[in-house]
């Protein structure tokens, strides 16, 4: 199922960027009006708790400086029965942008929901486990700062490229690094590398 919907979401917003430049004509000097489901943006990123390499659209919901992308990720050992599908619903907040010539650099910060598949992720673990033992592992909050530069592309179809760069944690890393001394608070964390289109 997860896999049916992450082809969609390739797909759509594969055709969404060869639309988009009929969205830019103009009819009696107004703008055609942007469809609500062309994303602004299209992300790609490494790392960050997605997976090895995630694929996503960007919507812009307040202004430019709270971003929603809806990204696919994988992590595999080359074996079907351990390939994790992570679908995320990642949340960006671009919390002030600094100018410099043609370059915006910016602080961001947010929280990404992630919803897991494989074959032993479980919203509710099965009865076998000890009861309140183990974190369930379907759903998790991943926290995560870091900041990003721009800079506008003279093309009509992409308008501009940011890379960024983010610390990123999960909520069962951060709570047992609280409650425990077996996991140690500096080793949650991991970077993750990205690239934005904008279109």
């Amino acid at each position: 199922m997860i896999k049916k919907f992450t082809y969609s979401i390739l797909i759509f917003t594969l055709l969404s960027t060869i639309t988009k430049g009929a969205e830019n004509l103009k009819i009696k000097n107004d703008s055609i009006q942007r469809k609500w489901y062309v994303p602004q943006a299209a992300k790609i990123q490494h790392a960050g708790n997605i997976g090895f390499m995630s694929l996503g659209a960007t919507y812009y919901l307040v202004d430019d400086w709270y971003q929603l992308s809806i990204m696919y990720g994988m992590a595999t050992d080359h074996t079907e029965a351990k390939t994790l599908n992570t679908l995320a619903l990642k949340n960006t907040f671009l919390i002030k942008k600094f100018h410099y010539n043609d370059f915006v650099l910016s602080p961001l910060a947010g929280l990404s929901i992630n919803f897991g598949s494989t074959h032993n992720t479980y919203r509710k673990l099965p009865d076998y486990f000890p009861d309140k033992y183990y974190f369930q592992n379907k759903i998790h909050f991943t926290p995560f700062v870091g900041g990003m530069i721009y800079h506008p592309l003279p093309f009509k179809t992409i308008k501009g490229i940011d890379f960024y760069s983010e610390v990123a944690t999960m909520d069962n890393y951060l709570l047992e690094a609280i409650r425990t001394d077996y996991v140690k608070f500096d080793d949650i964390w991991n970077i993750s590398l990205g690239l934005t289109l904008y279109f």
